[in-house]
């Protein structure tokens, strides 16, 4: 202690201690600077009920696929952004595997407010896809909320074209 309080008065340590009380300062600055100390939370994202009665039907060369819009209560789920129609297409000469997922692909994007190519009849959506013979088709719906929320898939419907 002696030798520190020689070496100030001459004049020899200030540098040493200097960067000393910069280290210090700049530790606390870094343990105060953040604010709240914990992991940051993502915004809650409203999760829509997924779509239970998707349904298809061949119409000529054309698959029908209808479903209900998702409702809370009486009235349509509130902040829903748009339907992912998804679809997946074999030619029936390729043997799927058993227990495998199937390779779906996006197909179709639907919005309440602009639904076009679809159209919305009462409370259920209505769109249209051409199939071609000798094909296999599997279709499935997502709900997509506005605040980023995804459902569940909804049901899956498959369809067969024989030649």
């Amino acid at each position: 202690m002696r030798w520190l309080k020689i070496n100030l008065i001459r004049g020899k340590g200030r540098p040493q201690v200097r960067f000393l009380f910069l280290i210090c300062l700049g530790l606390v600055i870094l343990c105060l600077a953040c604010g709240k100390k914990a992991p940051p939370v993502a915004p809650r994202a409203t999760i829509p009920p997924a779509v239970k009665d998707l349904k298809a039907e061949v119409i000529g060369d054309k698959v029908r696929l209808t479903w209900s819009v998702p409702k809370k209560g009486n009235k349509v789920f509130d902040g829903l952004g748009h339907f992912g129609v998804y679809r997946c297409k074999s030619h029936s000469s390729v043997e799927m595997c058993p227990g495998c997922p199937i390779p779906f692909e996006h197909f179709l994007d639907i919005k309440l407010d602009d639904p076009k190519p679809a159209r919305v009849e009462g409370d259920r959506i209505i769109c249209y896809d051409i199939i071609e013979a000798d094909h296999r088709y599997a279709y499935k719906v997502v709900v997509y909320h506005k605040s980023g929320g995804v459902s569940e898939d909804s049901n899956v419907v498959r369809i067969t074209i024989d030649d």
